[in-house]
């Protein structure tokens, strides 16, 4: 069976980094590793294409080779979404859609053919015995949260690896924290599951096998959600990249208390990690603490931003405007935190 994997575009926001791609050359930031891991728990026998919209049109010839179209969105992406889903619609092609938009909204996309809901490594094999067998139900969900460890290494041979501007792995899913605003733990949960270090690095070796050298994103939405886990992965991944001369460099996301482990910092350190995106959401401590971003407060915040740029890891820090307390000047308090912290990257998002 034809498998066309689309990834719809992103509108001009933080999301798509339009105007910092243009300082790269690249067409889009990274890659929709959740659509190369679905490609790579396909069928050995089907045939499978990605189209990601941030990186070359979606054209009607494509649409047309297809038997079935499997889509993949976040909600910021929604319009482009709906729009794929009406022009495969327009050519008689059965849409498969999932992901975080409809996992967390599933009334969002009652026009699709099938609807998946959570992730999809115990997933696929019925929908694709289905989707063979001609009977696609209208909706899949995941039983339970899958073990990571058996997830199969993403399909990075499908990419047009020169339009992108880092490639991506994912070591681990899940947060321990209980942020009031996120959406991470409702789709991922608070235990976080990781890969052993052999999975992570076989990935890194299939990137490497493509040819493309430069930055690579550890997804993680907290890397160091597992302290221990991370801990025993750092050493493998300092060993391989001195096996293959340093062919990445690495960056992820981690929470603020990272700050604290001086060991873990300096193993990122010598892994090769040279950046860390930090949820600083505000300075403001009653909103974090109305908000339960209890790691936030457990040191003085700037403190932890300084010592962990002190390590030589550059810290990126998403801030959030529109807390329910929030008191008049909040956004006048980030800039002198940025100011103050000597923050290079800060990214402003509204609640």
């Amino acid at each position: 069976m034809k498998t066309l994997l689309v990834y719809p575009s992103f509108p001009r926001t933080y999301w798509g980094m339009e105007y910092t791609r243009r300082l790269t050359g690249r067409k889009a930031l990274l890659p929709p590793l959740g659509l190369l891991t679905v490609a790579a728990l396909l069928p050995a026998d089907w045939t499978a294409r990605l189209v990601d919209m941030n990186a070359e049109p979606l054209r009607d010839a494509d649409l047309a080779w297809a038997d079935v179209v499997f889509l993949s969105a976040m909600q910021i992406q929604r319009e482009s979404y709906r729009d794929v889903i009406r022009r495969a619609h327009a050519l008689g092609k059965k849409v498969v859609v999932g992901g975080p938009y409809v996992t967390t909204d599933p009334d969002s996309s009652a026009d699709a053919d099938a609807i998946v809901l959570g992730e999809a490594e115990d997933l696929v094999g019925m929908l694709c015995a289905d989707l063979s067998a001609g009977r696609l139900a209208p909706r899949y969900e995941a039983p339970a949260r899958p073990d990571v460890t058996r997830s199969p290494v993403p399909r990075f041979d499908l990419l047009r690896i020169e339009a992108y501007h880092s490639l991506g792995v994912q070591f681990s899913r899940g947060c321990p924290f209980n942020c009031e605003f996120c959406d991470i733990i409702e789709i991922f949960g608070r235990v976080p599951r990781t890969k052993p270090p052999a999975q992570l690095l076989t990935e890194l070796d299939a990137i490497r096998a493509t040819g493309y050298r430069g930055s690579v994103f550890v997804v993680d939405d907290n890397f160091i959600g597992n302290k221990g886990a991370a801990s025993r992965l750092l050493p493998e991944i300092e060993a391989w990249m001195r096996r293959h001369h340093h062919p990445f460099e690495l960056y992820t996301e981690a929470s603020v208390n990272l700050a604290s482990e001086d060991a873990l910092v300096a193993g990122m350190v010598r892994a090769g990690f040279t950046a860390v995106f930090l949820g600083i959401e505000t300075p403001d401590e009653d909103s974090l603490h109305l908000t339960k971003k209890s790691q936030n407060m457990r040191d003085p915040l700037a403190e932890s931003v300084m010592r962990i740029a002190r390590s030589g890891i550059r810290v990126m820090a998403g801030f959030i405007i529109g807390f329910d307390n929030e008191k008049p000047g909040a956004g006048q308090r980030i800039v002198h935190f940025v100011e103050r912290t000597t923050v290079p990257t800060a990214v402003f998002r509204m609640l």
